[in-house]
């Protein structure tokens, strides 16, 4: 706190120079109402630890620029102006509009649910799918954040990635991770994962559910997510996974790495 002829200045700043303390109080706001739903402005304020009038001032401008809106208790919910963001930001994902008729074929011909599954800061996001006649539902959504190890779209991705990236991401895990695997037993699953060119993911992220998925890359390296397909364990048996869903992965993964690399 400096003071310059009698007028006091609040420098708004965290330990973290880089980041501003009101913006990061209004980013936690926004976090927890994506967490509760809809709430009140003394459940937000409990929740994030900031008094009462701070809450409300956010809560205030955020409403007025149209990103929270009141119902009808009074409570404060996040608006379907988010939305409207995050279906650009899905749509002008590189490849969405190539990727999206393979996904629906893959649904169609499996009947079980197909996904498009891209990392960002070292994190699984499902950004697109398609459900088949059989698709399950599941608490996943389009958005959803997850490690990638987790997922077999995930591993498949990680598997692929240039070895920079790859380490970095690896580097940030604490081991061991779930099912007590260390990093060497995670680095010789990805290597297997490169040369038989498929993932697969048995109940590491849902319980019941497994899955086979596909890097999606060009001839130069490059990598633009995985498409993969999961249902219910006791229909994805082994035979059924390794052979026709591994093909059938693997072929729309074929077809999608020619028409990035020559387009």
């Amino acid at each position: 706190m400096n003071n310059i002829i009698g007028v006091e200045f609040v420098f708004p700043f965290m330990g973290n120079r880089n980041t501003v303390n009101s913006d990061e109080r209004m980013l936690d706001i926004m976090e927890a109402l994506k967490e509760h739903t809809s709430a009140g402005v003394t459940e937000l304020a409990d929740a994030v630890d900031m008094p009462k009038s701070t809450v409300h001032v956010h809560l205030s401008t955020l409403k007025d620029r149209g990103y929270v809106v009141q119902n009808n208790s009074q409570e404060y919910r996040l608006s379907l102006q988010l939305l409207d963001m995050g279906m650009m930001v899905q749509e002008t994902q590189e490849m969405y509009d190539e990727v999206l008729p393979k996904l629906d074929e893959l649904a169609e011909e499996t009947d079980e649910k197909a996904w498009w599954t891209v990392e960002e800061n070292g994190k699984a996001v499902f950004i697109a799918k398609s459900v088949g006649k059989h698709g399950i539902q599941t608490n996943a959504r389009i958005g959803h954040h997850i490690e990638l190890y987790q997922l077999a779209a995930g591993k498949a991705i990680l598997a692929n990635l240039p070895a920079v990236r790859r380490t970095e991401i690896l580097d940030s895990y604490d081991y061991p991770l779930g099912g007590e695997k260390t990093r060497a037993e995670l680095e010789a699953e990805l290597e297997e994962i490169r040369d038989r060119g498929v993932a697969y993911g048995s109940e590491q992220f849902l319980q019941g559910v497994s899955g086979v998925g596909a890097s999606i890359t060009d001839n130069a390296g490059n990598s633009y997510g995985a498409i993969s397909v999961s249902g219910p364990s006791n229909r994805l048996d082994s035979d059924r996974v390794e052979n026709e869903l591994a093909n059938l992965v693997r072929g729309l993964v074929g077809e999608l790495r020619v028409n990035l690399s020559y387009r």
